[in-house]
């Protein structure tokens, strides 16, 4: 899951080469260059082709899963906008994604607001709310299901939308093919409408590289800024039929943190508040193996 401190290196230099050609317009801006321009039937016009442009509702982890292939074993969303020291525990936490570290970078400085991020078929894809967003570009674009994927080195590519997809090219097409109407994650049920501003989701058959290594059917985490903002966070997690391993770990987890933890049948819950300054060892402990 961990991707690997060579390939953030090599990422560094695609950023640099991307920002040196491209060019991001935001809607109503200036229109002159090759820009993606809202027609009547919903499509868009750019590079002199037809182009559609992603639109899809991002308000949480369930909209992500909708636009993630049927495959789909681990996916997280947050907001970026909800607490900075939630963003750099959560960094620190969750498996490694473009979007957290190398954040504005990737759109020409324009600052991502919410991300998500969803692992699949070995592959992977981030999902980015962008402000401004770009909607047009530069350079050369791989047409594919009628939306343009902008080549951002060998590997990776973009597609313009909110939110815009980032990731390998190969990923980008599965998603596209979801979007397109293809089948997306549906084995997530923990999922509810908690609204949390982090919220991960895994199921214990992507293995070993799973939160808690995989000891459950599936896992769900919640974590909510405090409406109190002073007194740090509210914290939720479900588990789904987990293994014995999994629930001495779980127990062990609340009983250091002072989180209240229970049983009712095959699902296990863990809940209470966090304070700021714990709430990355929470958090590394939760999604650690």
């Amino acid at each position: 899951m961990k991707s690997t401190a060579k390939a953030f290196a090599i990422f560094v230099g695609i950023v640099m080469v991307l920002s040196a050609f491209a060019s991001f317009v935001m809607m109503g801006g200036d229109q002159t260059e090759n820009v993606v321009v809202p027609s009547g039937d919903g499509s868009l016009q750019t590079f002199g082709v037809q182009g559609r442009y992603v639109e899809w509702d991002f308000e949480g982890l369930a909209d992500a899963l909708q636009m993630s292939p049927e495959s789909t074993v681990m996916a997280y969303w947050i907001n970026l906008s909800a607490s900075p020291n939630l963003t750099l525990a959560a960094t620190a936490a969750l498996p490694q994604s473009f979007g957290l570290s190398y954040a504005s970078q990737i759109h020409n400085n324009n600052k991502i607001e919410k991300l998500a991020n969803a692992n699949f078929n070995g592959t992977w894809t981030e999902f980015h709310e962008v402000q401004p967003y770009p909607v047009g570009y530069d350079g050369l674009v791989i047409p594919y299901q009628d939306y343009m994927m902008i080549p951002a080195g060998t590997d990776y590519a973009i597609v313009f939308g909110k939110p815009a997809l980032f990731g390998p090219q190969d990923a980008l097409r599965q998603v596209l093919d979801v979007i397109t109407g293809g089948l997306s994650a549906q084995s997530f049920t923990l999922i509810g409408d908690d609204n949390a501003d982090l919220q991960v989701a895994a199921l214990g058959s992507g293995g070993k590289s799973m939160p808690l290594s995989g000891g459950y059917k599936e896992f769900y985490l919640g974590v909510n800024v405090a409406k109190n903002r002073t007194t740090g966070y509210d914290l939720s997690a479900r588990y789904l039929q987990p293994e014995a391993a999994a629930s001495s770990k779980i127990g062990e987890i609340a009983t250091k943190n002072n989180l209240s933890y229970s049983t009712i049948g095959d699902e296990t819950d863990l809940s209470g508040p966090v304070a700021f300054e714990n709430l990355q060892s929470v958090l590394m402990a939760l999604l650690g193996p």
